[in-house]
């Protein structure tokens, strides 16, 4: 959570040092661009994320098959 905030404001901070130095920016291109970013980003991590919470519990299903 940290790492996002931290990453936002690095962002939030180049967009308005782009403005303030008159550099003309598509904010709504930029922003959709992003947007579509995270999207990815948070639907590669849930995918990895699953994968390994399946892999995991698998193990431990079989572990506690074994066991008993």
């Amino acid at each position: 959570i940290m790492f996002w905030g931290v990453l936002i404001g690095i962002l939030a901070a180049g967009v308005f040092g782009a403005k303030s130095l008159g550099m003309e920016i598509d904010l709504m291109a930029m922003y959709t661009e992003m947007g579509i970013g995270v999207g990815i980003g948070v639907g590669t991590a849930t995918v990895i994320f699953a994968i390994g919470a399946g892999v995991v519990s698998a193990i431990d299903y079989t572990r506690k098959r074994k066991a008993s």
